[in-house]
């Protein structure tokens, strides 16, 4: 992932996740520049939410989304993440966990499992578990590039095989792991599993998971092309492929972009903010910048963009 995105590594040890837009308390992102530069996203949150939101825009008490870069080499443990209701309730985060993920890149062997094969039972999966076969029960596809992957809380799901993508979520740390693949954790033990827990956070109702279907919106035109790819209650994602200077459509509302592809300059129209972004990058437009600008940086000349706004509205 270093690789792909042009990024040095702070030290040399195994690294799966690049946290770039995050509120949560462990990992919270800092503002690189302008007057707020050093300020973490908590602090610039409960003291300018207004400011980055809009009069219109969601105002929860905390930062409620983390946005990532995750790379899979290996598969990562089976695991389900609870919905908001068990979370509270047997885990000390606010919120549970539904997620959505943008395949960057994949590799031969690449594999997403999502949900179960229709049919299984609580006592079928549970069965399988226990006697290692639990492959048997979970539906399974090949990834490709461009592929969204919504995983709503309560669903089953491992990814790996050289898989790399950016993935948007709740502010929630909440996982509960079914099953690790036999590996030994940094210190060389089996990494613990949550098995109970987990059992009961399955929405066993939950479909198999299949990449979602990306739907052209209408105000794409020469040389920009606007797809909804998700809409959830917890968030949106658009996905916008630009190759000439493009004014942003989000004016007056908060924004995360992220670039999956190519290279742009962003600036705003007072000047205050100008900077090239390449692939891996990420940034978050609060509602009050003055009519931010994208322009694709040659020699490629197009860029592919991630936007991510908090909410399920459908505008």
């Amino acid at each position: 992932m270093a690789e792909l995105f042009g990024q040095k590594l702070p030290r040399a040890c195994p690294y799966g996740e690049f946290w770039e837009i995050s509120g949560l308390p462990q990992h919270p992102s800092r503002v690189l520049s302008g007057p707020h530069a050093g300020v973490t996203l908590p602090e610039l949150w409960s003291q300018s939410a207004r400011q980055l939101t809009g009069d219109d825009g969601p105002h929860e008490e905390d930062f409620p989304l983390l946005l990532k870069w995750l790379e899979c080499r290996d598969f990562v443990s089976l695991q389900v993440h609870p919905d908001d209701g068990l979370a509270r309730q047997i885990t000390s985060e606010r919120r549970g966990k539904s997620e959505a993920s943008v395949v960057v890149a994949a590799g031969p062997t690449s594999r997403v499992y999502a949900g179960l094969k229709k049919g299984v039972t609580p006592r079928q999966f549970a069965a399988s578990l226990e006697q290692g076969r639990v492959l048997e029960c979970l539906h399974s596809f090949t990834p490709r590039v461009g592929d969204c992957i919504s995983i709503p809380a309560g669903t089953v799901h491992a990814t790996g095989g050289g898989l790399i993508v950016a993935e948007v979520q709740q502010a929630s740390d909440a996982t509960f792991r079914l099953h690790d693949w036999g590996r030994m954790g940094l210190d060389g033990q089996p990494r613990p599993l949550q098995i109970p827990e987990a059992l009961q956070a399955i929405n066993w109702d939950q479909e198999p998971v299949e990449p979602t279907v990306p739907r052209r919106l209408p105000d794409s035109g020469d040389g920009v092309e606007m797809e909804r790819l998700l809409a959830t209650p917890h968030f949106r994602l658009d996905r916008y492929r630009v190759s000439r200077l493009w004014p942003s459509v989000h004016v007056g509302e908060l924004t995360m972009w992220m670039v999956l592809d190519g290279e742009a300059e962003l600036q705003t129209a007072d000047g205050e903010f100008r900077q090239s972004l390449r692939r891996g990058s990420s940034v978050m437009i609060p509602a009050e910048a003055r009519d931010p600008v994208w322009t694709p940086v040659q020699p490629r000349g197009s860029v592919t963009l991630l936007c991510v706004r908090i909410g399920s509205g459908e505008s």
